[in-house]
């Protein structure tokens, strides 16, 4: 009964309504309970004894003692309270209820008029009875005293004759407002949850919709949480789309050499030594690329994991650049190309594994000499900026445009897709690892490029600042 939203709300809402409405009722029990309601009604009744009494006793003033009695007992029945003619002195003359003993309060030396419209005064007997009292002057001589028990107080029925039925009213219209109120809130909260629930359902099919943001905070923290997970599933799906895609294209032309070929010497197309050293040569440079290409793919998939094990050290970094110099001098004046390596930083002290930093650089000096035409220039320099080491490979290539730089360290992701490179084509995986390595070494790798200029990487690790040994 109460598992919609709009219910509970509802009934929260009614159980604070109720709560409040007994915290009020409670405090107003205790106003009552400790406010003056009993002098209060006290004062009436004795302002109204004295109003009907004291003429027809002022008139029989003169009265003795007995005849005073005498009126004041037949009068008895009527007198709700007790009345006492006294003399100044305070000597009872008069009593209503004579057999009844009254003990007087202690007026000191002389008894004091109460003037008319003055609360009363109260006492407590010796037998421990409560009473309020006035007085007032019969003539020069005597003095009246008019008493009444203290009231005892009906709180209960002072709280239902007074109280009860405003509350009642108010509980009855704060329950209407409740249900009103918790009717908006519902569908304010509600509405959008139930839009995130639809669109939930159609993330698994690829079909989900951005949400917009309304309702509470929490509710448009949820619908922009759900967003960007919408939208990383998608890429995701995309990604996976892709890589099948590419993987497929990539094995593709491989292995088509491979069976073309076989297929050449199993039917004896290829014949002569000369043509089958050649076959021979082919099936052996596919096969080496696609094992490159199957062990980039397990090195990528084991640094996703964070299973792949770096060997730590402390080295310069001037030993990564003298290392890259030695292995690319010749290739690049193959290539026509200037390679110009200077490392002046005698500090470049740096903790990380020198083999996959140095996979790092070959990735980028080999794709700055297989994109810098003949004649052109690489250079390979490192600086230390703001405790980091930065090491530069900037080249004179084509460049890369805007649009392309933030995905080309995408797998797979090539720039010049026509492009075959020769035994030097890759698969777009190298950018992938590289950015993968130099990041699990707390740094980074990006990319300066302008069409016609060039490319300029910059990678960059943290300096190691303390005293370790230099490897």
């Amino acid at each position: 009964m109460f598992n919609s939203l709009r219910s509970r709300l509802w009934l929260t809402y009614a159980i604070l309504i109720g709560l409040v409405l007994c915290v009020v009722g409670a405090a107003i029990v205790l106003v009552v309970y400790r406010g003056n309601i009993p002098l209060q009604q006290a004062a009436l009744y004795l302002q109204k004894l004295r109003s009907n009494a004291l003429p027809r006793l002022r008139s029989a003033g003169d009265f003795n003692p007995k005849l005073l009695q005498a009126l004041l007992s037949r009068n008895t029945e009527q007198i709700q309270g007790r009345i006492v003619i006294l003399t100044n002195q305070g000597s009872v003359i008069a009593d209503t209820h004579k057999d009844t003993e009254l003990i007087l309060p202690d007026f000191g030396e002389e008894p004091l008029k109460t003037e008319v419209g003055a609360l009363p005064k109260f006492y407590r007997d010796s037998s421990g009875r409560g009473w309020y009292y006035i007085i007032d002057t019969i003539n020069e001589d005597r003095l009246v005293f008019f008493a009444i028990n203290r009231p005892r107080l009906q709180i209960i029925s002072i709280f239902r004759d007074q109280f009860l039925g405003p509350l009642l009213q108010a509980g009855v219209i704060a329950l209407i407002a409740a249900f009103v109120l918790s009717l908006l809130m519902a569908r304010w909260i509600s509405t959008p949850l139930k839009r995130i629930s639809q669109e939930a359902r159609q993330v698994a099919d690829g079909h989900a919709h951005p949400i917009p943001l309304k309702g509470p905070v929490e509710v448009r923290n949820l619908a922009s949480a759900f967003n960007d997970m919408a939208r990383q599933v998608q890429t995701t799906r995309q990604s996976q789309k892709d890589f099948i895609a590419n993987i497929s294209h990539e094995l593709k032309t491989p292995l088509t050499s491979i069976q073309g070929f076989a297929q050449a010497v199993r039917d004896g197309t290829v014949q002569s030594n000369e043509d089958l050293h050649q076959a021979a040569d082919v099936i052996e440079s596919e096969a080496i690329r696609m094992h490159r290409l199957v062990q980039d793919l397990l090195t990528l998939e084991k640094m996703d994991a964070g299973t792949v094990l770096f060997d730590m050290q402390v080295f310069n970094a001037n030993d990564l650049l003298s290392a890259a110099e030695r292995k690319f001098a010749a290739r690049a004046e193959d290539a026509g190309i200037d390679l110009l390596v200077t490392h002046p930083v005698e500090d470049a002290v740096i903790t990380g594994d020198s083999d996959r930093l140095m996979q790092v650089l070959d990735n980028l000096l080999d794709n700055a000499i297989k994109f810098t035409p003949r004649g052109g220039e690489i250079s390979l320099y490192n600086q230390i900026i703001d405790k980091a080491v930065l090491i530069h490979v900037s080249d004179t290539g084509k460049g890369i445009p805007p649009s392309e730089q933030q995905r080309i360290f995408e797998r797979f992701y090539q720039v010049d897709k026509a492009r075959t490179g020769g035994k030097w084509r890759g698969y777009g995986l190298g950018l992938a690892i590289s950015k993968q390595i130099v990041e699990t070494h707390g740094g980074s790798l990006s990319i300066i490029s302008a069409v016609g200029e060039g490319s300029h990487f910059v990678v960059k690790l943290p300096l190691q600042i303390d005293q370790l040994e230099i490897k």
